[in-house]
């Protein structure tokens, strides 16, 4: 005769494998309604048989969100197996526990429940379990956005991936890696990592991580600015999405698409496609903090539309939603939001502690894309003093420039040089500031090439001949062109269009306008650039970024010199002098066929490329005189210090011209904290060269060294003492005692 406990393990163990071919199978409704009929049978199967039972229970409850259930189950099921030990089942029942507490929000008890399994992995040695726990604590940080938290455990989960030479594990592994960096913003390690994920998915034909793989690239260009490519990336994955049972990253997909035509002009198409992936939010069993995160880019796109009481209304959703679930990079973008709104009403203490609300909440989280967006957004509130914008907007460039996102780092620096009028950079499309015009009438240049062409500029003028201008990033090619209009066409309009920075929707309507009703947001007539700049300059910069579907029509215009505006069958004639400008080489793209060759010979009648400063380094002392005294820093007859010279002289100037004028604006605000100014020290925390050559003692160097993390810290708070504590991880007393020593004061 059988020993019978033995044939009552051999029914539970049956029974076990049962339930888990049902929930494999996802016939959950089989599994609880086993669960409610047999209920005093399971408690009756002893402690291991009865907590692997209840396992399947709350797995079964928790995939059919009925989650009170699940939790009351799993809860039971730890009760019988951790009276057995730390053994695997526990770890496992861990697991599972930390799941349903995720699900159900109660993260900092889901984060304790995957710590409980990792540990008892560990202890059993099970590495393949413990690398199990630690990915899915790291997604579980993942979901909060915080992606800083995020990366230990998964560095450690992909070590022993390596171990176990797991090569599903390993690719897994690096893709949640540079989907974690393409947030906190390391451009260069996320592309590495997420190219690496791409390459092992399509080697081991799995497909689900090929396109989160092919997703996040497209992110990742979004966010550097390269739209084009990243609209390629998310329309593929889009057409594979929908062959593919994966409804969550398909609903991320088309949030993605939505925020990409939103930045590119296509509201109509953003719209779209965000409320399509809403719908599905509301018929998908998915987390909540997918259904804010497409709210919030609603509210972004109706702001941009200026429907501020519609992204009102989405915005306040999705903060409700995403402070529940605790998820700070979404708050904090939507504390953004509330005050670009806030801003647009002139209520300017709102709009200060919304930005300051927003910057907080990201500067604790790292998440450094949308902590940069905040920067430019905040600097762009008239509500701030221009000082505070420049602050944001230094940092912002940093960013940008250390990652080399050359596309945002333009934008930025434009922005830039907008903020002081001093400097003659008003980039102004729909009116002429006359004075600044004037002032362009001075070319500050030692360069004989340069100058041997603008002795020709007048002769020129007086020709019918189109003007195209090319040159690196920053070396004045838009001052070139307005100094053009201020000898030969001063007091003539001058109208300027970036075609780089305006989306491709909107830039057909602003160069040749539009009538009334002739789009869904064309609510009144407007005239087209090209019209407003008769009789004289229309200067089209990054003339190599207009679209291939724009180029014919700009073309038939130019050859014709009528245009018809968006909407009209009239057409208007045009007299205009033409001036282009680029930094690209328009003869490869011509090759390429990116670039039409007509249009090409039609722009480049004659074609002057400025040289690079590093180039003409003779200009460098003339520019420095230049902007030191409009900043305030340099009286007309008094020396510039060699060795700040010096300084100058041998940095590279990647950003040329420009860069030099947002460095000494930069230095100029620097040196307003400090109250016994020394230029030359100070200018030392603007370049990041590998040695310096001024002999010093050990002493002068840690001197130095300290001053400098002092005044950036205090620069990157705005002149906020504690968050500049904060920052260098000291007391706000020992700040402040640094601070007298070295006669800095705080930033206003």
């Amino acid at each position: 005769m059988r020993n019978k406990n033995h044939t009552g393990i051999e029914f539970a163990d049956s029974l076990i494998q049962y339930l888990e071919s049902l929930n494999a199978k996802r016939e959950f409704a089989g599994v609880i309604d086993y669960y409610e009929n047999n209920r005093n049978v399971i408690a009756n199967t002893g402690d291991k048989s009865a907590g692997l039972i209840l396992k399947q229970i709350a797995i079964a409850f928790a995939s059919s969100s009925e989650f009170n259930f699940a939790l009351k189950a799993i809860r039971l099921a730890q009760n019988h197996i951790a009276r057995l030990g730390d053994s695997l089942d526990l770890a496992e029942i861990c697991l599972v526990l930390a799941g349903i507490l995720r699900d159900i929000g109660e993260m900092n008890e889901a984060e304790r429940a995957f710590r409980d399994a990792e540990s008892i992995f560990r202890r059993n040695d099970c590495a393949l379990g413990q690398s199990k726990a630690l990915n899915q604590l790291a997604g579980l940080f993942f979901r909060q956005n915080d992606y800083k938290s995020a990366l230990p455990p998964l560095l450690e989960a992909l070590e022993i991936a390596r171990n176990l030479k797991d090569r599903n594990k390993i690719a897994y592994m690096m893709g949640n890696i540079g989907r974690i960096h393409s947030f906190l913003g390391n451009v260069s390690e996320a592309r590495h990592h997420l190219e690496l994920n791409l390459q092992l998915s399509i080697e081991l034909a799995d497909k689900n991580e090929q396109l989160k793989s092919m997703l996040f690239l497209g992110y990742l260009d979004m966010m550097s600015g390269n739209y084009e490519k990243a609209e390629k990336h998310f329309d593929k994955t889009y057409v594979q999405l929908e062959n593919h049972n994966n409804k969550q990253l398909q609903i991320i997909c088309l949030t993605y698409l939505g925020e990409l035509y939103r930045r590119i002009g296509k509201f109509d198409d953003s719209e779209i496609a965000l409320n399509l992936a809403l719908k599905m939010v509301k018929h998908s069993k998915v987390e909540s903090s997918l259904k804010a995160r497409v709210m919030r880019q609603l509210a972004e796109l109706y702001v941009k539309r200026n429907n501020f009481r519609k992204a009102y209304r989405y915005v306040s959703k999705a903060l409700i939603i995403n402070e529940k679930c605790n998820i700070s990079a979404e708050i904090g973008a939507a504390w953004k939001i509330k005050g670009i709104i806030a801003d647009s009403s002139g209520k300017s203490d709102e709009a200060r502690e919304f930005f300051g609300k927003s910057l907080e909440i990201l500067e604790n989280s790292q998440v450094r894309f949308e902590l940069t967006e905040v920067l430019i957004a905040a600097a762009s509130s008239r509500q701030m003093s221009d000082k505070k914008r420049l602050a944001y907007l230094f940092r912002a460039e940093e960013f940008y420039s250390s990652n080399g996102l050359h596309l945002k780092l333009n934008h930025v620096e434009k922005l830039i040089e907008q903020i002081s009028p001093s400097m003659n950079c008003a980039r102004e499309s729909q009116s002429v500031n006359h004075e600044a015009i004037k002032n362009s009438a001075t070319y500050l240049t030692k360069c004989k090439e340069i100058n041997q062409f603008l002795s020709q500029l007048a002769l020129i003028a007086k020709a019918d001949i189109p003007l195209l201008f090319t040159g690196e990033t920053g070396v004045g090619k838009d001052h070139m062109a307005r100094y053009y209009h201020a000898i030969a066409f001063l007091g003539k309009p001058f109208k300027t269009v970036s075609c780089a920075s305006i989306p491709e929707t909107l830039l057909e309507s602003e160069l040749f306008g539009y009538k009334k009703g002739a789009f869904t947001d064309a609510v009144s007539d407007k005239e087209g650039l090209m019209v407003a700049a008769n009789s004289g300059i229309l200067f089209l910069d990054e003339i190599g970024d207009v679209p291939l579907s724009l180029q014919a029509k700009l073309l038939g215009v130019l050859e014709h010199r009528k245009v018809t505006p968006l909407g009209s069958t009239r057409e208007v004639d045009l007299d205009i002098k033409l001036v282009t400008a680029t930094n690209r080489n328009l003869e490869e793209m011509v090759e390429r066929g990116t670039f039409r060759r007509d249009l090409y010979y039609r722009i480049s009648g004659i074609t002057f490329h400025i040289p690079s400063l590093r180039e003409r380094k003779e200009d460098i002392p003339l520019l420095m005189g230049h902007y030191l005294k409009n900043v305030g820093l340099f009286e007309p007859g008094s020396k510039i210090p060699v060795e700040l010279i010096h300084q100058f002289l041998k940095y590279s100037w990647p950003g040329n011209v420009r860069e030099l004028s947002n460095k000494i604006k930069r230095l100029g605000i620097m040196a307003q904290m400090v109250a016994e100014g020394d230029l030359v020290e100070l200018s030392m925390a603007l370049f990041d060269f590998e040695k310096q050559e001024r002999k010093t003692t050990l002493f002068n160097s840690v001197r130095e060294f300290e001053r400098k993390l002092l005044v950036d810290a205090l620069l990157a708070a705005s002149g906020n003492k504690s968050e500049a504590a904060r920052i260098l991880g000291i007391h706000e007393a020992t700040v402040r005692t640094k601070l007298k020593r070295y006669g800095i004061s705080q930033l206003q």
